[in-house]
């Protein structure tokens, strides 16, 4: 494991993310904790951690075909994956270090695989079955790395050794970890390891007939067993016993096929499942029954899992059941059926509805990891969560969702990267094309199309994408969440379609000519021709995208000029069929290297295409090349399924490369980012792989900081509706805004009322102690008058009172002073006291609250202090636990080790003693040998006594259990009689009515046949009318060509009067170039006028120049001849000109008339095949149609015909008005011709005109 690291950190690539799964691995999905998840991709699996979205990979055997098996152990620490190939084995990893633990072989196992592994409950011991042909059962300690004992688990039955399916599930007894259980087609058997061997136990199905388990599983805290089949039942097994089938399971007699089985937790009991979705229940080894709530519905259940209250199960038409464990007579009882249907979230083409292949829980069991695949032995599949918490049995909440994102369902075809957006898209046979983010991992878009698309080209702004369909060329614009056709091109199934680096271009393979189209305005700029064979492969060469690289099936590199659209150079070896080119650079000096299906790497020089070095590449071709110049590295995918990288310059070729291995399958395509950070590949195992790509000494690259672009297209129609939902979510938060403000006045309306109310109250109470004030004062004022009066009246009689009084009154008025002012501060005192309250009222209010608050957050804190303080201890615990458990297995181990060599010396000194007591024992065995025969004798006649009685009760007893035996067939074979009698006495019933409903379809057919012999009448006399309009058009077609050629001879004659008229006017164009010469020449004469000896040579020069020889003198040429001359030469030109015109005019309108006879035979043809579409639409339904409506039908039928014959009659009518007008233009032709005669003075020689 350290090495792998150590390697791993020294190469040039690693794996950075994958997306995509390999569905063909048994139990190829497994919780290792509540947030990690592990599960194979094509040669590798991946340990995925779902809170942060990233995988850590771990590799088998580097020479291994692949993956065929996984396990996990109870504890979850550790992970075996068996790899297949000519040396199988299982690689045991830790989940907690990510490292190999142990590596298993085994070279007398007899198979190419391992296909299916199972830990016992211990995690110490690993039991695997091996595959065809010998089918070996082997159990390991794997701690050690040794085998304990090996069994085939093949019958004796000819061809059962190559059967492919035929043990299906293997699992170890919770509570037994020594007690095994194999199940498969046909196979339920128990084993036992004891005495250093695998044998036999007792159990399986009894006298049950032969079963196609396809899964099984022990249930919890019992010793049952659960299996369903293949028909949907699912089987109870109990104490390995069988115990009953219920009436609920088919019975019919068929076989099943055992597909997988699982022990049920800390029990005995085994859950198995069949394909025809049967659920068995085995108990101690024994078949018990199929569970009453078994779907049986002939959809197999292919997979079970087991929890703390029951088991869950998957398989056919993507269904999940989950049994929950019940007291009643059906023993478990279904809590909740699940759908996975992949067409719900993404509209995704499938081959059917899927099905589940692995099911695992998470610790906690509150999640279920799901995998499922296409179709039956499909390695493409998808992978799915379901939350199972108790809390979530509502509907919308238990439905699967993606575990990363919806995988490629088929071999991917294409793959493209743009510059300014960190996206990769790409498309596959699954008819769909995807956008995936390369630096969230994530999947932006998916859209599903009608057709496959074959390849796909990104812009390197990220914002089109040019895809290659089956049936034509599709230029696309990409929006936020979809993609959008923006222009099509007429070109079906394009192997190769490239943007240019800028963007500016692009070019597509179109049969053997590459088409070149500017980007902007979708406008073809040149074809670049010369290939003879399929274009595999286009190369745009940086850094002006003026050059461009192109390989095919040919054997030919192409080397094209962009602006002149030419070629500039080729190479050619027609035996090569290449597939893919990759170059350094446009420049002279660069270097290209191209790859075919001959397994070499060739170098050539960009300048003349001369191969420089060619190499052997290994047993597998190279399939796809990139350059990455900044690292100078050649990265290629193989077929394979591997990367190579190339450091360059090559120096050893091959023997330099580094490999990764990715892929399950061919390599289809590989790209690279523009800053040569991150190699994507894909291939025909429907992977997308990214990998980080680093230094030559294995150091990363210096990461430069990318800014991408996050601007995205939106169309005017989604623009338009994101403004008409923002206004209307404007206008719902106005109208929230009044509803708000509403309350918030009705609330301010009802405080204001209530303080209204408490100062109304205020006032009632203070005018009521005012009216009580005003009631003393005027109290007091009434006893002052009668004091005055009463004193005035008395004032004589009581004058030695008036002390008395005096001091009485005085004291009243003080009482009532002090009383006044007692209930002046009282009334104060109330109105502070009321005001303290309400302000008292609002301070307890907003106290209590805030209280309650603290204290909530108190309590809350606590309890989250308690929660962590039981998650530390319990973490504590585990740790504790694990330290105790391994420093306990390592004490064991050394205790073991000291026993065994005390032990061992104990038996030295033993075997001392003994062979001294041997010593003696000779000595005394020969005194006894004497009575030891005489013994021997007796007892031998005693023996052969006992042996005779033995063997007759044997016999007994035989006899006795096969007497039981027949007499149980011979009830079983009666129930099965009765049963098939029943069903034959049914299908007889089935069989009178049958006849009964044949006799009437007889009668049927008779009224049918005869109604049809009228019809057959009609469409007789309708075929012969159809024969005669057929002659017809073909004479029409005699004399349209009759026409044409007529047309062509008036065209040969035109252009005959045309050159005539031609050679005329060059010789009147020469005469006047004669003529203009002459003038010149005596112009020339003219200025030598006044010297005559000069004039004399100069007229002698001249005569010598003009005249070569002697000619009589010519007469002289009268002007009214040229006259003449003159306006016959215009006079037929403008003949000429008439005629031309008219003869296009009339070749315009022949050719209107003839095609509007053209558009009306067709018209008439079409009506032609309308009737008889209409016949056999008669034909077939004559048998409900009345005679009223056959007599319309007929009726409508000869107005139609008659119809017909009429337009025929007007076509003639026209085509004879056509051949009169053709007949008249002719003989108007004849009229205009001019005559062959020559006009007088044209035939003149040039010397005749110079001697004038």
């Amino acid at each position: 494991g350290e090495l792998g690291t150590m390697q791993n950190d020294l190469s040039m690539t690693s794996r950075r993310h994958v997306f995509g799964m390999k569905a063909d691995v048994k139990d190829n999905v497994h919780y290792v904790d509540d947030q990690t998840v592990a599960y194979p991709v094509g040669k590798t699996f991946v340990i995925y951690n779902q809170a942060t979205n990233t995988q850590k990979f771990m590799m088998g055997q580097e020479r291994a075909d692949g993956l065929s098996a996984m396990a996990i152990t109870p504890n979850k620490k550790y992970i075996a994956v068996a790899t297949c190939g000519e040396s199988p084995s299982i690689e045991i990893f830790d989940t907690t270090t990510r490292k190999r633990r142990k590596s298993l072989n085994l070279q007398e196992l007899g198979s190419r695989e391992f296909v299916c592994l199972s830990f016992s409950s211990d995690c110490r011991h690993l039991v695997t079955q091996g595959g065809a042909p010998e089918w070996n059962l082997v159990f390991w300690t794997w701690d050690r790395l040794k085998s304990l004992a090996m069994l085939s688990t093949a019958p004796d039955r000819a061809g059962s050794k190559t059967e492919k399916g035929y043990i299906t599930c293997v699992t170890s007894n919770p509570s037994d970890p020594y007690h095994i259980c194999v199940s498969g087609n046909g196979v339920f058997r128990f084993y036992r390891f004891a005495d250093g061997q695998l044998k036999p136990a007792p159990g399986g199905m009894g006298k049950r007939e032969p079963q196609n388990i396809l899964c099984h599983r022990w249930l919890k805290d019992s010793d049952r067993i659960i299996a369903s089949t293949d028909t949907g039942d699912l089987l109870l097994i109990e104490n390995c016993e069988f115990k009953c089938i219920l009436p609920l399971s088919p019975s019919d007699g068929l076989s099943i096929d055992i597909l997988c089985h699982r022990w049920l937790k800390d029990s005995d009991r085994i859950i198995a499942s069949t394909d025809t979705g049967d659920l068995l229940l085995i108990e101690n080894c024994e078949f018990k029954c199929i569970l009453p709530l078994s779907p049986s519905d002939g959809l197999s259940i292919d997979v079970i899992t087991v929890w703390s209250r029951g088991f869950i199960c998957g398989g056919d038409m993507g269904l999940i059941s989950i049994y929950e464990q019940s007291d009643e007579k059906e023993l478990f009882r279904k809590v909740k059926t699940v759908k996975i249907d992949p067409k719900k979230d993404t509209d995704v083409v499938t081959d059917g509805d899927p099905i589940i292949k692995s099911l695992s829980l998470n610790q906690s069991e509150d999640h279920l990891a799901i995998s499922t695949c296409n179709g039956l032995g499909s390695s493409f599949g998808q992978l799915y969560v379901l939350n199972i918490a108790p809390d979530s049995n509502k509907p919308e909440a238990m439905q699967p969702e993606y575990l990363l994102a919806p995988f490629h369902a088929g071999p991917i075809t294409g793959i493209d990267t743009c510059i300014r957006k960190p996206l990769v898209a790409t498309c596959g046979k699954d008819h769909t094309i995807r956008i995936w983010n390369y630096v969230e991992h994530t999947l932006e878009i998916v859209k599903t199309f009608p057709v496959e698309a074959i390849s796909i080209a990104m812009h390197p702004s990220g914002l089109h994408i040019l895809v290659g369909f089956a049936d034509k060329l599709k230029f696309m614009n990409l929006y936020g969440d979809d993609m959008k056709e923006f222009k099509s091109f007429n070109m079906r199934a394009v192997p190769e379609c490239k943007f240019s680096h800028g963007g500016q271009y692009f070019a597509v393979v179109h049969g053997q000519v590459i088409q070149l189209y500017s980007t902007y305005t979708c406008e073809q700029i040149a074809p670049l021709r010369g290939p003879t064979g399929k274009i595999r492969c286009l190369c745009w060469l940086p850094p002006d995208d003026t050059r461009l690289l192109s390989a095919g099936h040919d054997g030919a590199v192409y080397d094209w000029n962009v602006k002149e659209g030419r070629k500039e150079g080729d190479h050619v070896m027609k035996a090569v069929q290449y597939t893919s080119v990759a170059s350094n650079g446009s420049h002279p000096s660069g270097l290209l290297w191209a790859v075919g299906n001959d397994r070499k790497l060739r170098e050539m020089e960009m300048g003349s295409l001369s191969i420089v070095n060619e190499w052997e590449v290994g047993d597998f071709p190279l399939l796809s090349l990139t350059y990455a110049p900044n690292h100078k590295l050649l990265l290629a995918g193989a077929e394979d399924g591997s990367i190579k990288v190339i450091s360059t310059p090559v120096q050893n070729g091959m023997h330099q490369a580094e490999t990764t291995i990715a892929h399950s399958a061919p390599i289809s395509k590989i790209c690279m980012t523009f800053d040569e950070s991150i190699l994507f590949s894909v291939g025909d195992d429907g992977c997308l792989w990214m990998f980080d790509i680093k230094e030559k000494d294995g150091r990363g690259p210096s990461k430069r900081e990318v800014t991408y672009a996050e601007e995205i297209l939106i169309s005017k129609a989604d623009l338009e509706e994101k403004n008409t939902c923002i206004t209307d979510l404007k206008q719902k938060v106005d109208e929230l805004k009044i509803e708000m403000d509403y309350l918030a006045r009705k609330r301010d309306i009802k405080h204001e009322e209530k303080i209204k109310e408490m100062q109304d109250q205020f006032k009632e109470d203070s005018e009521k102690q005012w009216a009580k004030f005003e009631a003393l004062l005027s109290l007091k004022q009434e006893q002052e008058l009668a004091f005055t009066e009463i004193r005035k009246e008395t004032a004589e009689k009581h004058r030695k009172e008036i002390a008395k009084l005096e001091s009485d009154y005085q004291s009243k008025i003080q009482s009532a002073e002090d009383l006044k002012t007692k209930l002046g501060k009282n009334l104060a005192e109330q109105k502070v006291s009321y005001e303290e309250q309400v302000r008292s009222a609002d301070t307890l209010l907003e106290k209590t609250r805030k209280e309650m608050h603290e204290n909530f957050q108190e309590s809350l804190n606590i309890e989250k202090e308690a929660c962590e303080a039981l998650r530390n201890n319990e973490r504590d615990l585990v740790k504790e636990h694990r330290e105790i458990r391994t420093q306990l297995e390592k004490d064991t181990d050394d205790e073991i080790e000291e026993i065994k060599e005390r032990y061992e010396k104990r038996l030295g000194t033993e075997r001392d003693h003994f062979l001294q007591l041997k010593g003696e024992n000779g000595i005394m065995r020969k005194k006894f040998t004497t009575l030891q025969k005489e013994i021997a004798d007796k007892n031998e006649e005693i023996t052969q006594l006992m042996d005779a009685l033995q063997m007759l009760a044997h016999k007994i007893s035989k006899i006795e259990l096969d007497i039981d035996n027949l007499k149980g067939e011979i009830k079983d074979r009666d129930e099965t009689i009765g049963d098939k009698e029943k069903r034959i006495y049914e299908l007889k019933k089935k069989n009178q009515e049958l006849e009964k409903f044949k006799f009437v379809l007889d009668f049927k057919i008779r009224e049918l046949k005869s109604q049809i012999e009228p019809r057959q009448d009609e469409i007789a006399s309708a075929k012969q009318k159809i024969k005669e309009m057929d002659r017809d058009l073909e004479r029409y077609h005699q004399n349209n060509l009759a026409l044409y050629a007529t047309i062509e001879e008036l065209k040969k004659k035109i252009e005959v009067q045309q050159r005539e008229i031609h050679k005329l006017a060059n010789k009147l164009k020469d005469a006047e170039t004669y003529k203009n010469r002459v003038r010149t020449d005596l112009s020339e004469l003219v200025q030598k006028i006044q010297e005559p000896k000069q004039l004399s040579n100069a007229v002698a020069g001249l005569y010598r120049k003009h005249v070569k020889k002697t000619v009589s003198k010519a007469p002289q040429v009268d002007e009214g001849l040229h006259t003449e001359y003159t306006r016959q030469k215009e006079f037929l030109s403008r003949t000429v000109d008439s005629l031309k015109k008219k003869s296009i005019k009339d070749n315009d309108g022949r050719k209107g008339d003839a095609n509007r006879i053209m558009s009306e035979n067709v018209a008439l043809i079409k009506e032609i095949n309308d009737l008889r579409k209409d016949i056999r639409a008669m034909r077939a339904s004559s048998t409900e149609k009345g005679n009223t409506k056959t007599a319309l039908g007929t009726l409508l039928h000869t107005t139609q015909t008659e119809q017909t014959l009429r337009e025929l009659d007007m076509q003639r009518s026209e085509i004879e008005r056509l051949r009169q007008r053709v007949a008249e233009a002719e003989a108007a032709i004849e009229q205009c011709r001019p005559g062959s005669r020559d006009l007088p003075g044209i035939s003149a020689s040039p010397e005749d005109e110079t001697s004038l």
